[in-house]
C-alpha cells in the first residue's frame, strides 16, 4: 500500500489527500511535523532529497510533487481523460496551476504564517492579492458558463485548484466580487471529501496557531 507523507497545512497535500478520500484508492497518510523539521530529517532525505511534502512512498519506489503523486494515485480511475484532447486539456491547467494559480498561495498566504509584522502583514497580503486579479478575474468569467475547471465534469484539476482558493478565507478574500468562483467553492460542498479536506485545514491551523499565556 502507497504512503503519502505531507501536512494539512499543505495545500498541495490537502488537494491529494481529498482525491484520496474522494476515490477510496488505497493509500495510508503519515502527517509529517513540519515544525519540527521532520522533513529536513535525515531518514526523510534519504527517501526524498527534496526534504518537501507531499511525498509519496509506495514500496522502494518514493517521489514527490503533488501533481505527479495525484496523477499515481488516480492511474485507472474515471475521472483521468483517456481522450487525446481531454489529455491536453488537463495537462495545460497542470502548467498554469504551477505558473499561476500557485501564487494564492506563495504571494498571499505564506504571510499569514512567515510575516510577524501586523503593517508589514496586511501590505504584503493586499500587494498579493492586487497581483493575482487578473487570474481571479479570469476565473470568474469562465466559472460564468462552467461548473468546473475543465468544463462541467469534475476532474483532477478541481483538486488541485480548489485547495487554493478555498484558503483566501483566511485573508477574508472578498468573494462578493467573484460571485461566480463563490459558487463553485458552494458546489465542491457536495463532492464527496471536499468538506472533510477543508475542516482538517482548520483543525491544523488551530494546532499551530501560538499558545496564549
Amino acid at each position: 500500500m502507497p504512503t503519502l507523507h505531507g501536512h494539512p497545512v499543505s495545500q498541495p497535500c490537502r488537494s491529494i489527500q481529498w482525491f484520496i478520500d474522494f476515490s477510496g484508492v488505497d493509500c495510508e497518510v503519515k502527517t509529517v511535523d513540519l515544525l519540527s523539521g521532520a522533513h529536513k530529517a535525515p531518514e526523510f532525505v534519504a527517501k526524498f532529497p527534496n526534504g518537501q511534502v507531499p511525498s509519496l512512498e509506495d514500496g522502494d519506489f518514493c517521489f514527490g510533487e503533488s501533481i505527479a503523486i495525484l496523477q499515481y494515485l488516480a492511474d485507472g480511475n474515471d475521472i483521468v481523460p483517456t481522450d487525446k484532447k481531454g489529455k491536453a486539456r488537463l495537462q495545460e491547467y497542470f502548467g498554469r496551476h504551477l505558473s499561476q494559480v500557485r501564487k494564492f498561495s506563495t504571494e498571499i498566504i505564506r504571510h499569514v504564517f512567515f510575516e510577524k509584522d501586523a503593517d508589514e502583514k496586511k501590505k504584503k497580503i493586499a500587494a498579493g492579492i492586487e497581483s493575482t486579479k487578473a487570474m481571479m478575474d479570469s476565473f470568474e468569467a469562465h466559472f460564468e458558463k462552467n461548473k468546473f475547471v475543465l468544463g462541467d465534469t469534475l476532474s483532477l484539476a478541481d483538486f488541485m485548484f480548489a485547495p487554493e482558493v478555498d484558503q483566501l478565507s483566511l485573508v477574508e478574500y472578498d468573494f462578493n466580487t467573484y460571485k461566480n468562483v463563490g459558487a463553485y467553492i458552494e458546489r465542491l460542498k457536495e463532492v464527496k471529501g471536499y468538506t472533510k479536506m477543508r475542516e482538517t485545514m482548520a483543525e491544523a491551523l488551530k494546532a499551530m496557531a501560538p499558545k496564549k499565556e
